[in-house]
């Protein structure tokens, strides 16, 4: 598949919007190209990668694919150290994929907890969004990854997006805040 266009920013990830296209972007062979550059790329390729590759972990298939062809340590290290729409879309896609159950380790592996602690933290509205998303899903059926984002100091930014927040903030905050308690309800004294 030709991705020669992406310089040109929108145009595959607005394709990657569409369900039906989500698959034939995959079975075109499209991940692994938007893999390399998101690792690679210009700081425009980047943008418009992470943001193709954001539409296309909605899809279960993708989710599995995108991880196959190496795409979750580039994310990562957009959100530690990519430009503000990078961060974003990077995170995005990192929640995306942490609904996966191996990509949830995958993502904890590859570093991925301590800079989405770091952008609930820190981050624009959005970026805060996306990684509270993020760290929703990656606290899911993982007792490891809650303690991780606890460890992580995940717990008080969650709190304060909670606080003062968006109500879509609020909204994933609340339920990850729950899982990171459950572990350690669970781990009490109570139930030993």
């Amino acid at each position: 598949m030709a991705l020669c266009f992406l310089p040109h920013g929108p145009a595959l990830r607005n394709l990657a919007l569409n369900n039906d296209n989500k698959i034939a972007i995959a079975r075109a062979g499209g991940i692994a190209p938007l893999v390399k550059l998101v690792e690679s790329g210009s700081d425009g390729q980047k943008e418009a990668a992470a943001g193709a590759l954001l539409s296309l972990a909605a899809n279960n298939d993708n989710k599995i694919a995108i991880a196959r062809a190496g795409g979750i340590a580039p994310l990562v290290k957009l959100v530690e150290s990519g430009s503000d729409v990078q961060k974003e879309w990077a995170a995005g896609a990192l929640w995306n994929l942490a609904e996966n159950k191996d990509n949830r380790i995958a993502i904890a592996r590859a570093g991925g907890i301590a800079p989405l602690v770091k952008l609930v933290e820190s981050g624009s509205d959005v970026q805060k969004e996306r990684a509270a998303e993020a760290l929703w899903n990656l606290a899911a059926n993982n007792n490891d990854n809650r303690i991780a984002i606890a460890r992580a100091g995940g717990i008080a930014p969650l709190v304060k997006l909670v606080e003062s927040g968006s109500s879509r903030a609020s909204s994933m905050c609340c339920p990850c805040l729950m899982r990171l308690i459950l572990v350690a309800y669970l781990r009490s004294p109570a139930f030993r």
